[in-house]
């Protein structure tokens, strides 16, 4: 029934420090939203079980926010074994997964939600359907302003689980989504706040080429051919299994190609086993984590240097790993679903594709034809330069913060 709150540390980044990236225009339009809000108070909050997931995100947005004189809090609220298990499912549950929550664990996880003091403030966001239950810490009367900012696609969720969370989330006073079509059952009028990525993270910065040859040969890639490479958790929403039947299907015309598969969280050994088993005894195949040395350096290494980026999974959300990659110059195939659509034109920054067999067709054609990478990734980090970096994610948070404050 008791839950604990750890506060996350949040400095002052200054906004000036995104114009090489960005551009000068790009920072006059955030300093003019964020004009009038100067000296809003708005606490983020996370639970403990899904923390992870926007923690990237907030990481990058908050101390930008705090710079552009937003007073920003963040705090992620851990509980007992029936909070834990009751977020997860929540998590999983608007999904798509199939869940199971009973009434004490429910309760359990209301009641360690209201024991949060959000005193002070003039906005609670709570981020991810873990944090749906926030919301129960709402005075009656007045108080702040309450925004779900669900960061994953919860358009077909689990019956059971959504017939307790629609209640939550309907208290809300403003939802926000990637894109409106995630928006689950009887949620209209939802808000698209649409992901970034940071162009000064480890994982996105300028990478001089020899550093990032080096750290992918130490992890047994070889140089002298041909790679491509997919990066994303190993978790039950992915789908390596197509990815890798794909591979064996271009390596029949491409005999040099090599395929990495890179984890970059925490994987679900269960999910990793199953893909090291699929793989079998496939040649030139890797299939890497954190726990061989796989950090922020080395997965911008790898979409850096691959020839093509691949973006397939069973249940797509918005994928910004594509963005990540097109960034870096490597144009991505990606399956036309969720949010890869939105970053990946067909045929002007890589391809669209469905099926094994031509997700490997594209995939051949892009190893075999360099020039054609380099004109598809130089269009695709421009379109990402324009859409989906922070800096316009800054300028769409705050005119949401805008929306949320408005009487």
């Amino acid at each position: 029934m008791t839950g604990e709150t750890a506060h996350v540390d949040i400095a002052r980044r200054p906004l000036g420090d995104y114009e090489a990236a960005a551009g000068a225009e790009a920072l006059e339009r955030v300093r003019a939203l964020a004009e009038p809000l100067a000296g809003a108070r708005v606490l983020h909050l996370a639970a403990g079980s899904s923390a992870g997931r926007p923690a990237t995100l907030l990481g990058s947005v908050l101390p930008l926010l705090r710079g552009v004189g937003i007073e920003v809090e963040w705090r992620v609220l851990s509980g007992g074994p029936a909070f834990e298990s009751t977020a997860r499912n929540l998590d999983n549950g608007l999904r798509g997964a199939e869940t199971a929550i009973s009434d004490e664990d429910w309760e359990a996880y209301t009641s360690t939600w209201r024991r949060v003091d959000v005193s002070g403030c003039d906005a609670v966001v709570a981020h991810d359907p873990a944090a749906l239950g926030a919301v129960a810490a709402r005075a009656q009367d007045g108080g702040p302003r309450w925004l779900w900012h669900c960061h994953v696609d919860a358009s077909a969720p689990d019956a059971p689980a959504w017939e307790r969370a629609s209640v939550q989330a309907a208290a809300y006073d403003v939802h926000a989504l990637p894109l409106r079509a995630f928006a689950p059952p009887g949620i209209d009028g939802a808000h698209e706040l649409r992901p970034g990525i940071d162009p000064l993270a480890p994982r996105n910065r300028e990478l001089p080429v020899k550093l990032a040859g080096d750290a992918l040969r130490f992890l047994g890639i070889d140089l002298s051919r041909p790679f491509a490479c997919q990066v994303g958790a190993l978790d039950p929403w992915q789908d390596p299994h197509e990815t890798i039947d794909a591979f064996r299907l271009a390596k029949r015309e491409l005999p040099e190609l090599q395929l990495v598969l890179a984890g970059d969280d925490e994987p679900d050994w269960r999910i990793a086993g199953e893909v090291a088993d699929y793989a079998g005894e496939v040649e030139d195949l890797l299939v890497l984590s954190g726990y061989v040395g796989v950090g922020e350096t080395e997965l911008n290494a790898m979409q850096l240097l691959a020839r093509a980026a691949l973006h397939v999974s069973l249940h797509e959300g918005f994928g910004l790993g594509a963005s990540e990659a097109l960034w870096k110059g490597t144009p991505v195939v990606g399956i036309p679903r969720g949010g890869i659509p939105e970053q990946v034109h067909d045929g002007e920054h890589g391809f669209l594709a469905e099926g094994a067999e031509a997700i490997a067709a594209r995939l051949v054609e892009l190893v075999g034809d360099p020039a054609l990478g380099i004109v598809l990734g130089q269009a695709g980090r421009a379109r990402v330069r324009e859409r989906f970096l922070i800096t316009r994610l800054l300028e769409d948070e705050l005119a949401l913060l805008h929306a949320t404050l408005a009487p």
